[in-house]
């Protein structure tokens, strides 16, 4: 692996007062009943972000800061959002984990219309990964860095759980599959930050990271799935009092990831690829 050069200093400028942007913590809702629903699938999203960065991490992040540059000048709200939380973030207590760190955490957790845009761009964003059409490197980055820092495989793994207002394809008992985007997942069946109940996931995690301690809800037991991890469908439960459809997923305790920096070394942030 080979960092870019060079390495650039984090660079801020000033926000304006009022800018057109979207930061409310919304939570989300069920449809209203009757609504038809598409049903989504739930596979190994072939077509998602997984890198893990495993044997590039020092080089990775002496070539971040390039990212990060020119991602806060396109992304507004994440400038924005940078800028209105770096001051409430927890300073770091675990090792490996910097202010950088800290802050991601907090604003995906903090701010429900960053987290989505950030997953829809992860969910189909391999052939982009390598472009600048892709605007969260930095944030990519950051995330994953502490989920794997935070995360206690091999050594232990936990039951958490999942709920979300999707419908997804019930014909995938015994399949493998991939959430293909960070999955905030609580030990508690009723997550603060969630009320749906249309699909709901029994989850047993080998890689995910416990970000409680960061993250800007108040609630026990937290945890944060990265895209690479990959489950074994073992059942599926329909009209359980606690969700209308239950998935229940075990880790296979085997990451997939198609990327792992091959692509990430040779991109040029300030390049937008058609």
């Amino acid at each position: 692996c080979s960092a870019l050069e060079p390495s650039l200093i984090k660079v801020w400028f000033i926000l304006p007062a009022c800018l057109p942007v979207d930061l409310s913590p919304v939570i989300g809702s069920s449809p209203t009943h009757g609504t038809k629903m598409a049903v989504s699938p739930l596979d190994m999203a072939s077509e998602s972000i997984d890198d893990m960065f495993d044997g590039c991490r020092s080089a990775t992040a002496s070539a971040i800061d390039l990212f990060g540059v020119f991602e806060w000048q396109v992304n507004i709200n994440f400038s924005y959002a940078w800028a209105l939380v770096e001051k409430k973030a927890k300073k770091p207590v675990h090792k490996h984990l910097k202010d950088d760190h800290a802050v991601v955490m907090y604003i995906f957790t903090r701010y429900a219309s960053i987290r989505q845009t950030f997953n829809k761009a992860l969910k189909t964003g391999k052939d982009n990964y390598s472009t600048g059409r892709f605007r969260f490197h930095y944030f990519y980055y950051y995330l994953t860095d502490a989920v794997q820092a935070l995360s206690k495989y091999p050594t232990s793994c936990r039951t958490v759980y999942h709920r979300t207002g999707e419908r997804f394809d019930q014909n995938i008992v015994n399949t493998n599959v991939r959430f293909g985007a960070f999955i905030w997942a609580s030990s508690s069946k009723q997550p603060s930050w969630s009320y749906n109940n249309i699909s709901c996931f029994e989850i047993f995690t080998c890689f995910g990271g416990d970000i409680t301690y960061y993250s800007s809800s108040k609630q026990r037991g937290q945890v944060l799935i990265p895209t690479y991890e990959v489950f074994k469908v073992t059942d599926i439960v329909t009209n359980d009092p606690w969700c209308r459809v239950v998935y229940k997923l075990q880790s296979t305790k085997t990451p997939r990831t198609d990327q792992n920096y091959t692509s990430f070394a040779h991109v040029n942030p300030t390049v937008k690829s058609t």
